[in-house]
């Protein structure tokens, strides 16, 4: 775990809690919110990332703990509150200075500085995120889609080995074909009359 988010510290932080919900209305939002930040973080991330959410009981969908794209999702079952939870696992963390821990809350906040852990308000991350995904967006419209085979042969001729392998497909028609003996190319087109005298001649001369 690289990546410790206070949940609904960061879910109010970027407006998603400023009304009453009800309980399906509630969860639709989490389960926005946690859509919305698996989209934002790199696919490495994600998986290096642990969000925690109060809880006096997990929503009878969930357990206490599951995945969410990757994402580790806890419910505090147990602890007295979300904060609680987050303090014991920057205490329990292996490697602490490599731990960012996401919350506003100064409690939480000073657990981290304890232990020598970066800390990150919830504006500032979720600002750094936004950023993140434009930046993505920007470079992804950029790449121009790749060359079919055809535009590329067009551009740049066929490759040596495309270029055998045509020559080698079509090499016997040039011996079986010349298309100067083609009718039209350089000579004339009988009519049907013209060819009947032609061969009434030579039924005389016979």
């Amino acid at each position: 775990m690289r990546l410790l988010i206070d949940g609904y510290n960061l879910m109010f932080a970027v407006g998603l809690l400023g009304k009453r919900l009800g309980p399906d209305g509630f969860r639709k939002v989490r389960q926005r919110f946690l859509n919305d930040l698996a989209e934002a973080l790199e696919a490495v991330e994600a998986h290096q990332t642990t969000v925690v959410f109060d809880a006096g009981a997990p929503p009878e969908h969930y357990p206490s703990e599951t995945t969410h794209k990757g994402i580790t999702v806890l419910f505090a079952v147990g602890d007295d509150d979300a904060d609680t939870r987050i303090e014991h696992l920057i205490a329990r963390h292996s490697n602490p200075k490599a731990l960012t821990v996401v919350s506003s809350d100064n409690r939480l906040r000073q657990a981290a500085a304890r232990r020598k852990a970066k800390v990150e308000t919830a504006d500032a991350f979720w600002s750094r995120l936004e950023d993140q995904r434009a930046a993505r967006s920007r470079k992804t419209q950029d790449v121009p889609p790749p060359l079919s085979r055809e535009e590329r042969a067009r551009i740049h001729g066929l490759d040596p080995e495309e270029s055998a392998e045509w020559l080698k497909t079509f090499r016997h028609v040039a011996d079986v074909y010349d298309a100067s003996e083609a009718p039209g190319a350089g000579g004339f087109i009988p009519t049907d009359e013209e060819i009947a005298r032609i061969e009434r001649e030579v039924e005389d001369e016979t």
